[in-house]
């Protein structure tokens, strides 16, 4: 369960497009157990940080450490061998491998553990083991978005980086993922999600973070930021008071 000690910890981090500054002395943490959640107005720097924290932009400005050590300087292949996985916006399946297949495309890195993961995983998605010899391009919505996560979890995830998990789905499969978000926490793995579904982001956070225009502005629980005046201005338009 949570535990106060950082499982990640980003301190002072900078990134530039060229000459043009894009996160700014960003400081985070995530701990163990957690469900961490970051929102912020359409390119504020959401997936410009859990990119440059995963190792897909480099060189960064500023200290990242998983599990006390630094990786701010490591190559992605090298980021996820230490157990920090991150999952695009999209979250897309490869559709014309069956879901099985799928599963052992992420347990590439470490084949040595797939067995074991195998059955973590059906256990946390049973219709993943149903469908497993079925074509990815059969699933639904919602059960493709399972097999993503899976996937990285396959891949030996001690911490999962989801950038915009809910994007596309219908409200009913978003429901379910929620459910599913907590139920990951559960069986032990830490989460980091970025998204423009603010409320849905903030409602399955332990801990969250307001970041505008590449600087985090507020901090605290998904209660409290859903609740302060300043993010409802922000990114719902709604002034204290009005009306």
């Amino acid at each position: 369960m949570e535990t106060d000690k950082p499982l990640l910890a980003i301190r002072n981090l900078n990134y530039f497009y060229g000459d043009t500054q894009a996160l700014f002395r960003v400081n985070l943490t995530v701990c163990s157990g957690q469900i961490v959640s970051i929102v912020g107005p359409n390119g504020s720097g959401k997936t410009t940080l859990m990119k440059a924290v995963a190792g897909l932009l480099r060189p960064i400005q500023g200290e990242v450490s998983y599990q006390g050590e630094a990786i701010h300087d490591l190559a992605v292949h090298e980021v996820v061998r230490r157990g920090l996985v991150y999952v695009p916006e999209g979250m897309k399946v490869f559709p014309l491998m069956t879901v099985m297949e799928n599963l052992e495309v992420g347990a590439y890195i470490s084949r040595e553990r797939k067995a074991g993961r195998l059955d973590s995983v059906f256990n946390l998605f049973p219709v993943l083991a149903d469908k497993r010899h079925q074509l990815a391009k059969t699933l639904s919505g919602g059960q493709k978005r399972m097999l993503t996560l899976a996937r990285g979890i396959m891949s030996g995830a001690g911490l999962l980086m989801l950038d915009d998990p809910f994007l596309g789905l219908a409200p009913r499969d978003i429901n379910r993922l929620c459910h599913t978000l907590k139920k990951i926490r559960r069986h032990g793995l830490t989460l980091f999600l970025a998204g423009q579904h603010v409320r849905r982001i903030l409602s399955v956070a332990t801990r969250a973070y307001l970041i505008e225009e590449g600087r985090i502005t507020l901090s605290g629980s998904g209660d409290q930021l859903r609740n302060h005046p300043h993010l409802q201005e922000s990114l719902f338009g709604i002034v204290a008071g009005a009306g």
